[in-house]
């Protein structure tokens, strides 16, 4: 908590944090644009209406609410949030230590834990709803009300993290479902949930099909943007369907860890990442133009590091299974499926961030396995790792503070 107030503080008021280019001066002027009568045009109207709540009751003006709510998430309820996710999942309190210099080397991590907007707090709703929805299927069978309660307030509060709690819960049932634990029936009724959310749209996002449309979508590519979606849950579907005909979904977990457990899959796995950063950047290089590669090396230390650990920490798992771990393979393994489909899906996206705003959620619960990755190295270098997580620390919060500024660089 202390770290977490400290370097709030830190960045705010010494680094006068946020700078040209960041959301949060994104959503500044979107109230403004409200203020003048327009309507609430994305995502997030939870996070709107909570702002106004704000200015009403205390008096503050629009940046100081802002403001507010941002040091109060990045300072307190995030880092509670976090420290009761793993606390209830781990068991040990050490284990939760261990976690911890591994999240916050990265600056995708860093970048919502600061960032004034309603990813903020969609996060957490995110990690309640997931944790809910893992355990409903694991012990019962089926959802309980409780995970529907926060799937509704996610979607009210802010549409991305509406999508990944869905994205996440749906990938829980296809495990459940190929291992004979669940049915159709909670398809069916997760399938009713999302079109009664999806109806409630027009109330709370009056304009969001047409900023998706105008904004994120290429204008002739959006039929063949939602048909692309519609093929890969259709196929997932019938692949979950054929694996529990053929009882394999009984053994996958067996199969997955031997997998894993194979020398050259952490090499793989790296080279895949690779080509798909490649991918990523192509898209992304004009922004990038001119920069020393120094400095861009140093931002992202603390990123490939934290990679580093978590594929040794997958590669540890398929030669020990941890069932405290299961809950956080299951959601990162579903969010990196999620990540890859929004990166095949680029070309007929106008904003190409989409899979590095899924790895901003990933984080949350590959922590734990780059914390597993770490425990399993020779003692000097877990010494040594720690050392240099300050420098790394430094160098991920430089890129939260400093790289927004690169847009405004390349956009004049």
């Amino acid at each position: 908590m202390a770290l977490t107030i400290g370097l709030t503080i830190y960045a705010r008021w010494f680094l006068d944090y946020p700078l040209c280019g960041t959301d949060e001066q994104n959503y500044l002027k979107i109230f403004e644009w409200l203020d003048r009568g327009g309507s609430w045009p994305i995502s997030g109207p939870g996070y709107a209406e909570l702002i106004f709540a704000l200015r009403q009751w205390v008096g503050l003006d629009t940046r100081t609410s802002v403001i507010t709510v941002a040091v109060l998430n990045s300072a307190l309820v995030l880092p509670l949030a976090l420290w009761l996710l793993y606390r209830i999942n781990l068991g040990k309190i050490c284990s939760v230590w261990q976690c911890l210099p591994w999240l916050f080397i990265s600056s995708y991590f860093l970048g919502p834990w600061l960032e004034g907007r309603p990813q903020q707090f969609g996060m957490v709703l995110v990690a309640m709803g997931a944790w809910l929805a893992h355990q409903d299927l694991r012990l019962y069978g089926k959802y309980k009300p409780g995970f529907f309660v926060i799937w509704i307030l996610c979607f009210a509060y802010h549409a991305l993290s509406f999508v990944i709690l869905t994205t996440l819960a749906f990938g829980f049932w296809v495990r459940s479902f190929i291992q004979h634990h669940s049915g159709y029936r909670e398809l069916a009724v997760l399938t009713t949930g999302l079109i009664g959310c999806l109806a409630l749209g027009k109330l709370w996002y009056p304009l969001i099909w047409v900023d998706i449309y105008t904004n994120h979508i290429q204008g002739t590519g959006v039929g063949t943007f939602f048909g692309l979606l519609a093929v890969a849950a259709t196929s997932g579907l019938l692949m979950s369907r054929w694996l529990r005909i053929r009882r394999i979904g009984l053994s996958v977990g067996r199969q997955i860890r031997d997998c894993l457990a194979v020398p050259l899959f952490p090499w793989l796995t790296a080279a895949i990442v690779g080509l798909a950063l490649v991918w990523q950047y192509m898209w992304l290089g004009g922004f990038y133009r001119g920069l020393n590669p120094l400095h861009v090396l140093w931002y992202q230390g603390g990123n490939l590091l934290f990679g580093g650990l978590f594929l040794l920490g997958l590669w540890r798992l398929g030669q020990t299974s941890v069932l405290e771990l299961a809950f956080f393979v299951e959601s990162s393994a579903i969010l990196m499926v999620l990540g890859a489909i929004f990166l095949i899906l680029t070309p007929w996206l106008r904003d190409h961030n989409w899979t590095l705003r899924v790895i901003t959620y990933w984080i949350w619960y590959a922590a734990p396995l780059a914390a597993w990755g770490w425990l399993h190295l020779a003692p000097r270098w877990r010494w040594g790792l720690l050392l240099i997580c300050p420098t790394l620390l430094i160098g991920g919060l430089s890129h939260v503070l400093y790289a927004p500024t690169w847009t405004c660089q390349a956009l004049g």
